[in-house]
């Protein structure tokens, strides 16, 4: 069992890791639903002590979620990961090394080779939005009464407001692609200026083409020199090759997922997409691979038996995501697998398009070069640095290739671009596909602006009449 530090600065990480190892730990007992054992409180009491705080503050459904026999392979894959991942973060502070937080469309292989102790800043916010009856909100809150507009992203938000209320460790420096949106642009900058530390701007091209690639490596290798002025050291290139190599296992086990999903029946389950972008903000880490690798081999298994996962004689009703999922209310993905056999396909912030390169470890230029390319392909970041076509010509593509019945664009609430847009998106899939689709507002991470109840009478409503 972890020796867990009871620090403030690492109140936010050591819920994870606690979360993890309390997972793990139901996950190994006999049990189907907590109401086999009595409830809650009855399972409670078969808890180690030290469990049952963290157990008090994790959500009911996403327990029961988690126990049904779909689901259990993938959710061990998470807990064990995470819980790894909690352990190496806190080695990596105990040893005084650097925190850098970074923008999620970031893959992380130059800090780790430079012995920074990177965090994504928003799977701050996702993750404790994800695993807690009150999710992010705290955060949210603390920020907000400081002043900052309630209309701005809570993915940035509430990671922000655990900055103020001391629950994660002092940053050394902020990392931010300038793309996608000037929301997370604003918390970074606020962030850097209220700590007095470097915000490290990548600037994204605005085109997809061979220029753009050679202007955004170069971007790469100007955020690696302001990194290594606060690492104090040389990037290593045996270092970096290793952390890339480590980066394609993942994506490869990432890529095949994505192609075994195209099946019919869809042989994978929708709760856990939003760890797998958590997964893909870590892509350089051994959890990430080990995680996509654990999410493969069970995908695969029930592609060889022909199996799906929603209930028998139910009709697969596939979905994909126009947008994004929400965070806030994992066991929603599996109610509507269950109640409706909508199958969760493919989305703006797990998906990967189907031509996505491993990156040439051969020698330093290029290996930046790849990570130029990747960061060019990186989910959300790819469909929004550039024209509104790509982002609509992923979808008709995902519409087709997933054989998809139906498009869900919940548009959270505070992507002005995207509202500008999911019309467009709306009208040409249908155009080009014949995919009706829902159209819908919430918030990521704040189940306070649209909350679960309303989430499934919407869901319901629109079922009622496909």
């Amino acid at each position: 069992m972890a020796e867990y530090s009871d620090r403030k600065d690492r109140t936010i990480t050591t819920r994870w890791q606690i979360s993890g190892d309390l997972a793990k730990f139901i996950l190994n007992q006999d049990l189907t639903h907590l109401d086999d054992w009595g409830g809650k409180e009855a399972v409670r009491e078969i808890l180690p002590e030290h469990f049952q705080k963290n157990f008090d503050m994790i959500q009911t459904d996403l327990i029961n979620c988690i126990l049904e026999e779909k689901n259990k392979q993938t959710a061990i894959a998470f807990a064990e990961n995470i819980s790894k991942w909690g352990e190496w973060l806190h080695e990596q502070l105990d040893e005084g090394k650097k925190v850098v937080y970074h923008y999620f469309i970031h893959t992380i292989e130059p800090l780790l080779a430079l012995d920074f102790a990177p965090i994504c800043f928003e799977v701050l916010s996702g993750l404790t939005s994800a695993l807690y009856t009150d999710g992010c909100e705290e955060g949210i809150d603390a920020i907000e009464a400081e002043g900052y507009p309630d209309h701005l992203c809570s993915s940035n938000k509430g990671a922000a407001g655990y900055l103020l209320k001391g629950y994660i460790p002092q940053p050394a420096c902020f990392l931010k692609g300038s793309a996608p949106c000037d929301t997370s642009n604003r918390v970074y900058e606020w962030a850097a200026h209220k700590y007095k530390v470097p915000l490290i701007v990548v600037e994204a091209p605005y085109y997809m083409n061979e220029r753009a690639h050679k202007f955004l490596t170069e971007e790469i290798k100007r955020m690696i020199v302001k990194l290594e002025k606060i690492a104090g050291k040389k990037l290593d290139e045996d270092k970096l090759r290793h952390y890339i190599q480590l980066s394609n296992e993942a994506v490869d086990y990432l890529a095949k997922i994505q192609d075994l999903r195209k099946h019919v029946p869809c042989p994978d389950t929708g709760w856990h997409r939003p760890a797998d972008t958590i997964f893909t903000a870590q892509l350089g880490t051994p959890f990430a691979r080990d995680y996509f690798k654990a999410l493969y081999e069970n995908v695969k298994e029930r592609v060889d038996k022909g199996q799906g996962v929603i209930p028998e004689g139910k009709k697969e009703i596939r979905l994909a995501w126009g947008y994004t999922w929400e965070a806030f209310d994992l066991p929603f993905f599996n109610w509507l697998e269950n109640k409706h056999g909508a199958i969760y396909t493919e989305d703006t912030l797990t998906y990967f398009p189907m031509d996505t390169e491993m990156i040439d470890t051969t020698n330093m230029e290029t290996m930046l070069a790849g990570l130029g390319r990747r960061m060019m392909q990186m989910p959300m970041a790819r469909q929004v640095m550039s024209f509104s076509d790509v982002w609509i010509n992923d979808f008709v593509d995902i519409s087709r290739a997933y054989k998809v019945d139906a498009l869900a664009i919940g548009g959270h609430m505070a992507c002005k671009h995207f509202w500008a847009l999911n019309k467009l998106l709306s009208d040409k899939v249908k155009e080009k596909t014949g995919v009706p689709t829902l159209r819908f507002e919430m918030d990521m991470m704040d189940k306070r602006f649209t909350s679960p109840s309303e989430l499934k009478r919407i869901m319901d409503d629109f079922f009622a009449t496909f």
